[in-house]
């Protein structure tokens, strides 16, 4: 009996799936869908760079920025195991950087906390990944 329980162990923990990793890479829509971010490669690393915006995500930035379509969101953005990624998140509406936290909890959607303050204020979205063509400007 003594050798069988190491035996099933052994062979419990070889059955186990292991986490697979899924891409992050592609366009994703903040939740009220006034922008679709692409995360793609950006050297050795992936960044997030705003490829479209609706009328009301324009105006929200327009303190900020005139052309919020091309503004790089997310910067060395790293994994940092299966399925999770850190780096830096730029808030345009409120012209600040913040520490980010990348989460993907199904391939459709995105676990997107920023951190600023050391981490003493956080906020999380919800992004969804996008299959169809981007939409006309809003």
């Amino acid at each position: 009996m003594r050798s069988f329980l190491p035996a099933l162990f052994l062979t419990a923990v070889s059955a186990a799936p292991a986490a697979a990793a899924q891409p992050v890479e592609g366009l994703w829509r903040n939740p009220i869908g006034s922008a679709i971010i692409r995360l793609a490669p950006c050297g050795n690393l992936l960044c997030g760079t705003v490829v479209w915006a609706s009328a009301r995500g324009r105006a929200e930035v327009a303190k900020n920025t005139s052309h919020v379509v091309g503004t790089t969101v997310l910067t060395a953005v790293k994994r940092t195991a299966p399925n999770r990624w850190t780096g830096h998140l730029y808030i345009p509406d409120d012209n600040i950087h913040v520490s980010a936290r990348l989460e993907l909890e199904t391939y459709s959607n995105l676990k997107l906390t920023g951190c600023g303050l050391v981490g003493l204020i956080c906020r999380t979205q919800i992004w969804t990944r996008v299959d169809e063509p981007l939409p006309p400007s809003g």
